[in-house]
């Protein structure tokens, strides 16, 4: 072999060539103190080789400018670390200036959840490394995942990252990369500890991060698509500062919550750089209980590893919990959270059940909107507001004195319950003469600090406003309202005081609605308790809460004979003394004959819900909510007897009833139609199912939109139906309009 020969069977200069594979396509050229000839000394950059005091065992990762190794330090103190270095061919002046930045960036940190740096160097090849903690840990997702942390764990775990992004801030550090594989969970010392890694990209907002100037390129994202802010994307600014960081977070948060991103990583990809850019600037992403909805099987996976059931984690996202990630990632960074310790407080905030930073658009808002699409209602809706605000200011000018303000404060609660709410109330059994909703949003909008004199007065309008809400079938804001009622409350009675225990009985039976089982059955069982020692037995307060405790028993736990210990025990008082055909009796037997029917007494029942039909026509009218109730009772009683033509008699009327006074979208009107859907199927009559079908699913879209769990449900029913039927075309027809992943589950 003669001296121009290498061992490798090439010549000595075209290895050289290959080792320094990449320096000469580096677009600005080695920097002039990292000129060098190759050398067989980068050979020793590898598993096995050292560079400096540090031995390299293995790599760990590799990015488009350096390579991360698992090193052992052998000298002074022996401990892992991780060690990145610039790859080979790689320093240019602008891989050396990002590089120079990242690791001052992260030397400039000194938080619990951010990766240390211990060290800085230049290897021997020339090349720039520094080293820092090595974190033996799994992205963030991947470990709540493979763990199945709850919500609550998410949360929690998702605080600190929250606190240590806050201390880059304060530091003047922008991540801009923030992902699940940025940020590594470990356990340590019997604690969960994430670590943010990887400032590759980072940005300083007040100070240079190193001495050289760094050219931003045109037309190239910095980033990652999934997680990139719209300032972020807009690749022609240079303003990008901390909130580019809060909406990272929040799409982390989405992902923790959901397990999908906002936005699909195929979809957005498929287009190219302008069609990313395009959709993180313009498109809204869908809030994560209705991307969640979409998931079909998926879903359940999902809820799964949270330690939940599909409809539990809806559910529970449906609420104020996604209105966090949502504010995180609002296109406008001003509507952002304005830190990322504001976030961690928001966080707090849900964990400690008080109220949120973020939230819906405004009452206010959601009204211009609602007159908008309504203009032959604005004038009424206007007068009853009118009225509202005047009340509102007859209680500042004539509450003088002690007595006299006790007196007014009590007529404007009276007249605003009874003459102008119950006046657009749907369960008052009127035919309504407004939409009652954007009444009730501008009334408890203003309402804030009206009363702050008069806390009294401010629970007893809230204690209002929540049952009318929860009469429309919005149970989170009747559950605000009435937890308000509630709290104020709390600060001026005791708990023997009767205004208080029906505020707490009003604000259970609203868990009840939410799904919330176990909140609203100690709720209620601590108010039915208190009720007992405090009034008496015939009040009908405590009717009313024994009547609801009863059906959470017998709907929710299956605890048949304790309901009808219960709706005996009423019933059996009220008939005592006030006879046995009082309308107050109605209520009580629909719930009798409930119970009996879950336990098989088919006879008993049917004889029951009989006679409270008859009492509640002749108390109330054929129209009134009470006999419609009863109605649909006796209607169920005599579907499980097989009497399927008194059935349909007993739907089809409690259906028409409904859809004059509450509408086609009302919840109550949604249950009766799914009855009577329900009875033509088991009676095989599909072309009676059909229109029925028909008529939920558009009055689903119209009420939650085109990607709502309870549309695409209403779509999977008419699928159902015509498989049934028999007819595979309208089948399939139907099917498109399912999200892809479900329709493939069919």
């Amino acid at each position: 072999m003669t001296q121009s020969d290498s061992i490798f069977g090439a010549e000595l200069d075209r290895l050289k060539r290959l080792l320094t594979v990449g320096e000469e396509e580096c677009d600005e050229g080695p920097s002039e103190h990292t000129q060098r000839t190759a050398s067989l000394h980068i050979l020793t950059d590898r598993p096995g080789g050292r560079i400096g005091r540090y031995k390299l065992m293995s790599i760990l990762g590799e990015g488009g400018m350096g390579i991360v190794y698992l090193a052992e330090q052998d000298e002074a103190i022996k401990r892992q670390v991780a060690l990145k270095v610039i790859k080979p061919g790689m320093d240019s002046n602008r891989v050396i200036t990002r590089f120079e930045a990242e690791r001052q960036a992260l030397a400039m940190l000194d938080h619990p959840n951010i990766a240390h740096v211990y060290d800085a160097g230049t290897t021997e090849a020339g090349r720039l490394y520094f080293v820092m903690e090595y974190v033996n840990g799994s992205p963030i997702t991947e470990y709540c995942d493979r763990h199945k942390l709850t919500i609550d764990d998410r949360l929690r775990l998702f605080l600190q990252v929250c606190h240590a992004v806050h201390h880059a801030h304060q530091k003047g550090i922008i991540h801009r990369d923030i992902k699940p594989s940025n940020i590594l969970v470990s356990n340590q010392d019997d604690q969960v500890v994430p670590k943010i890694i990887d400032f590759g990209i980072a940005k300083a907002v007040n100070q240079p991060l190193t001495e050289r100037t760094l050219i931003t390129e045109q037309d190239r994202l910095f980033g990652t698509p999934e997680y990139m802010s719209p300032e972020q994307a807009d690749m022609t600014r240079e303003d990008i500062d901390t909130r580019s960081d809060i909406y990272s977070l929040g799409v982390l948060l989405y992902v923790l919550l959901t397990g999908v991103l906002p936005f699909d990583s195929d979809t957005l990809r498929e287009g190219g750089i302008d069609h990313i850019r395009q959709v993180i600037r313009e498109s809204d992403p869908k809030t994560p209980s209705t991307r969640l909805a979409r998931l079909g099987e998926e879903a359940r996976k999902h809820a799964e590893s949270r330690r939940t059931e599909v409809a539990t984690l809806a559910r529970r996202l449906h609420k104020e919990l996604e209105w966090i990630p949502l504010k995180a990632m609002r296109k406008d960074r001003a509507e952002r959270y304005r830190s990322a310790s504001e976030f961690a407080d928001d966080i707090e905030n849900y964990l400690n059940g008080v109220p949120l930073i973020a939230g819906p658009p405004s009452a206010a808002y959601r009204l211009r909107k609602f007159m908008r699409r309504n203009r032959s209602l604005a004038t009424g809706i206007a007068a009853v507001l009118a009225v509202l605000i005047a009340g509102v200011i007859v209680s500042t000018l004539f509450a003088i004195r002690a007595e006299r303000k006790a007196r007014t404060a009590q007529a404007i609660s009276d007249f605003f319950s009874n003459d102008v709410l119950a006046a657009v109330d749907p369960l008052t059994g009127e035919k309504p003469v407004a939409s009652l909703e954007p009444i009730l949003d501008i009334a408890a909008q203003r309402l804030g600090g009206k009363f702050d004199d008069e806390p009294l007065v401010e629970a007893s309008i809230r204690y209002t406003l929540g049952r009318r809400y929860w009469h429309i079938g919005k149970f989170d804001a009747a559950e605000a309202n009435l937890t308000r009622a509630v709290e104020l409350g709390r600060k001026r009675l005791t708990t023997n005081d009767r205004q208080l225990l029906v505020y707490m009985g009003e604000l259970a039976w609203v868990y009840a609605y939410q799904g919330r089982n176990d909140e609203a059955e100690a709720l209620l069982a601590k108010t039915v308790d208190c009720m007992e020692r405090a009034l008496d037995e015939a009040d009908r307060a405590l009717q009313v809460a024994k009547n609801r405790l009863a059906w959470l028993y017998l709907d929710q736990y299956g605890r048949h004979e304790e309901a009808e210990q219960l709706w005996t025990e009423v019933l059996e008082d009220i008939q005592r003394r006030l006879g046995p055909d009082h309308p107050d009796a109605a209520g009580h037997m629909e719930g009798l004959a409930a119970a009996y029917m879950a336990q098989g007494r088919l006879d008993e029942a049917e004889k029951v819900a009989r006679k409270a039909l008859e009492i509640a026509q002749r108390a109330y009218g054929p129209e009134f909510f009470t006999t419609v109730h009863n109605m649909e009772r006796l209607g169920k009683v005599c579907k499980a007897l097989g009497h399927y033509d008194e059935t349909e008699g007993l739907y089809v009327k409690a259906l028409e009833i409904r859809r004059r006074i509450l509408g086609e979208e009302h919840w109550r009107t949604r249950d009766v139609r799914s009855d009577l859907a329900s009875l033509y199927l088991e009676m095989e009559r599909y072309s009676d199912v059909e229109p029925l079908l028909v008529e939920a699913e558009r009055a689903a879209r119209r009420t939650f939109g085109n990607d709502h769990e309870i549309t695409n449900a209403s779509v999977k029913n008419l699928i159902d139906l015509y498989e049934a039927w028999n007819k595979p075309e309208q089948a399939a027809q139907w099917r498109v309009k399912l999200p892809e992943r479900q329709a493939k589950l069919l």
